[in-house]
């Protein structure tokens, strides 16, 4: 029993747990030691460590998500003097269970809305529970995958909408604001398909609704049916509303 204290900082030493073994440290030379109980003593001893693991986390994660406005925060997205959202649906979003039930989410409104803050707000929370993100703009998402595929390299084309595809939660800014050709347009929907199978969940904002989409995405005649599968999957979800007052 003598030696007890000492395992206790060896394993965390040998754990890289510096954060738990200072906190252990401190306790056990305290005379509150007494006064914790087993469950107390164990938080107490782990949370610090935790704390910062989970920080470091989601520095990583928003750094690889692309985020731009980092500052954008989840307890602004309620109705105000400014604007109106269904917050009803907007709560339900909080939760993430969209994400853990592999569902879309389509936020709607007129240009100066809101709509990408909204977005960067989820992104940003996201990053917080550990989701792997990426927020992309859908003329560079679709610029970059059409310039590689207009490549000899195939396999590199083939692995970065294997890339995109796998995401976990993929955030698309302004959707259909460009028409593409039928290459572009078939990038989409190969790309829309293969993560409605892998069910992976995406979110994104566009200032027309799904029944305009086939006017925006492209007017060649060839693309009908693709823009049909590309609607049917991507508007399988939720949808928000953003109203500027």
């Amino acid at each position: 029993m003598k030696d007890r204290p000492v395992d206790i900082d060896l394993m965390l030493d040998e754990l890289n747990l510096p954060l738990a073994a200072e906190r252990w440290q401190e306790i056990q030379n305290s005379p509150e030691l007494a006064d914790y109980t087993p469950q107390q003593l164990f938080r107490e001893i782990l949370e610090p460590q935790y704390i910062e693991t989970m920080n470091n986390r989601y520095i990583a994660n928003l750094r690889l998500s692309r985020l731009i406005d980092k500052g954008a925060c989840i307890e602004n997205l309620v109705t105000s003097g400014k604007r109106r959202y269904n917050d009803a649906v907007v709560q339900q979003l909080l939760t993430f269970r969209f994400a853990e039930d592999r569902l879309n989410v389509g936020i709607y409104g007129v240009t100066e809305a809101g709509k990408s803050y909204f977005m960067s707000a989820f992104c940003n929370e996201a990053c917080r529970r550990n989701y792997r993100c990426m927020y992309v703009d859908y003329c560079d998402l679709l610029d970059e995958l059409l310039a590689l595929s207009r490549r000899d390299d195939l396999d590199r084309y083939r692995k970065r909408l294997r890339y995109y595809s796998r995401i976990q939660l993929l955030f698309i800014d302004d959707f259909a604001i460009s028409r593409y050709s039928e290459d572009g347009i078939k990038i989409l929907y190969h790309l829309i398909k293969t993560r409605t199978d892998l069910k992976t969940s995406t979110m994104f904002t566009s200032q027309y609704a799904p029944s305009e989409w086939g006017k925006h995405l492209s007017d060649e005649e060839g693309c009908y049916g693709k823009l049909d599968g590309i609607r049917r999957r991507l508007t399988t979800g939720y949808t928000v509303h953003i109203e500027r007052l």
